[in-house]
């Protein structure tokens, strides 16, 4: 049997091999509301969430893929802590919670980004 598109599916081999082998770049943190609204407080608190979802991921996968038993420790967000009324109190806690959090660990993973993100065979 002969292939044909040997060339071509030997480039796509190497492109899926090559890009597999890089970590996540990190995104920016969500900006604060221009009102103080309780519909512009919400969206805000789900993108801080979704924020902090993902920075814990980059860590958890990273952690993994380097192995390297000098990962710095961190912590996950306790959901625990949210308050579950969506009052302007409320979110206002939750998001001052949500950026404590991020506070804590952005910084982790911006350094290890910095140190394996061309580093990873």
């Amino acid at each position: 049997m002969q292939i044909k598109n040997f060339p071509f599916l030997f480039l796509l081999n190497s492109l899926i091999i090559f890009s597999c082998s890089t970590i996540a770049s990190l995104p920016e943190e969500p900006s604060s509301p221009q009102e103080s609204t309780l519909k512009a407080l919400s969206l805000y608190e789900a993108h801080l969430s979704s924020y902090i979802m993902y920075l814990q991921t980059f860590l958890v996968k990273t952690k993994q893929k380097v192995n390297n038993k000098n990962y710095p420790e961190f912590t996950l967000f306790d959901t625990s802590k949210l308050k579950k009324d969506q009052t302007l109190k409320s979110i206002k806690t939750n998001i001052a919670a949500l950026k404590n959090h991020i506070d804590k660990i952005k910084p982790i993973a911006m350094q290890i980004y910095k140190k394996y993100s061309k580093n990873i065979p």
